[in-house]
């Protein structure tokens, strides 16, 4: 399996470099994500999922990378301000190995309601100022 995409991928998360990011999944992709009762489907409404978390988020530091058969997974710590969150990322790639699938998994649950909240203020913000 081809690691290229998810390793460039990473390192463009830990920039919170939004465009790189997009560069490394299908055009198709769908995120299954904490942030969403349903999967965002498609890079236009991936851009506006991951562009207001990354306007919020101060850091991701990614500790191990595991590869399966069929998926990829990453171990990481997320930071938004004093919060600190476990996260595992699991990635189902196509054959060049551009991100197909991604599914974000987030713990504590008090913490990633807090995320959520500063994301919501986050998006009040912009719609006042628009």
């Amino acid at each position: 399996m081809n690691l290229t995409h998810v390793q460039s991928f990473t390192a463009a998360m830990q920039g919170k470099n939004l465009e790189a990011m997009l560069t490394h999944m299908t055009e198709d992709i769908v995120l299954n994500t904490p942030l969403a009762a349903e999967p965002v489907e498609g890079k236009a409404a991936v851009r506006q999922v991951v562009g207001a978390l990354l306007g919020v988020v101060d850091s991701f530091d990614f500790r191990e990378i595991m590869q399966g058969p069929q998926h990829i997974s990453s171990f990481f710590v997320l930071r938004v301000g004093k919060l600190q969150l476990d996260g595992m990322d699991c990635w189902r790639v196509n054959e060049a190995g551009l991100i197909q699938e991604m599914t974000v998994l987030w713990r504590p649950l008090p913490a990633i309601n807090e995320v959520q909240k500063i994301l919501t203020r986050a998006g009040d913000g912009q719609s006042a100022s628009a």
